[in-house]
């Protein structure tokens, strides 16, 4: 296959980044509706068996399509994406925009979620912790999101790189989890401020720092083939 140099095109990757991310929002925004929409009602009619809240759990479980939707798109569309032209290194920032777009996008409505949940259990006499806990409990999603977002696009530039080698489904069966566990400690640890919040924040920091470095190296390398 004869390689031919594609000039990079300013404020391409940004507008590609922005169209990733308007493009993965539409094709979630019914479920994600029904689970703001629903939720926290069904928080007040279950509140004898989770006394917690439905909202945190639904909240984990909504990452696992955030990861989806970041994995579906990079496979679906890498190899036809490079093909028209645009490089490597703009596909990568576009997707470092969305991934920070969709861990924005998603504390937003997580944190919201919680408000929500917290003010009809409080207007029905079952609240839990204070409001600053509750808008706590959200804000933590902007350093989890990008854990599960990553996580989703590693696989899927990791099935492109290595289509058909045998050991690849296993490896990432195993890695990914023994991943979730540790997502999970670091998703739901309990930290009292201080250099135990610092500690946790450096933690996802450095979780996200080496998916995004292995999967920026993984786009390098993931060969384009002609049909």
């Amino acid at each position: 296959m004869t390689a031919v140099h594609h000039a990079a095109h300013p404020g391409r990757r940004l507008r590609l980044g922005l169209g990733i991310a308007i493009g993965t929002a539409r094709g979630i925004r019914w479920l994600a509706l029904a689970w703001i929409v629903l939720t926290p009602f069904l928080s007040i009619l279950l509140i004898g068996a989770i006394e917690t809240g439905l909202w945190a759990i639904t909240a984990t479980v909504f990452q696992w399509f955030v990861a989806a939707a970041a994995g579906r798109w990079l496979y679906a569309n890498l190899p036809a994406t490079i093909g028209r032209g645009v490089t490597r290194r703009e596909l990568t920032a576009a997707f470092l925009m969305f991934g920070a777009l969709a861990s924005v996008a998603t504390a937003a409505v997580v944190t919201a979620g919680f408000a929500a949940e917290h003010a009809l259990l409080a207007a029905s006499g079952n609240a839990f912790g204070t409001w600053g806990e509750t808008l706590a409990n959200g804000a933590r999603y902007l350093l989890i999101t990008p854990i599960y977002c990553f996580t989703g696009a590693l696989i899927a530039a990791g099935a492109l790189r290595f289509a058909g080698r045998a050991w690849f489904t296993l490896t990432v069966l195993v890695a990914a989890a023994g991943q979730y566990a540790g997502v999970l400690v670091l998703e739901f640890a309990a930290h009292r401020g201080g250099a135990d919040l610092a500690a946790w924040a450096g933690t996802c920091l450095a979780v996200t720092a080496v998916l995004v470095a292995a999967l920026t190296a993984t786009l390098r390398t993931v060969p384009v083939r002609s049909k």
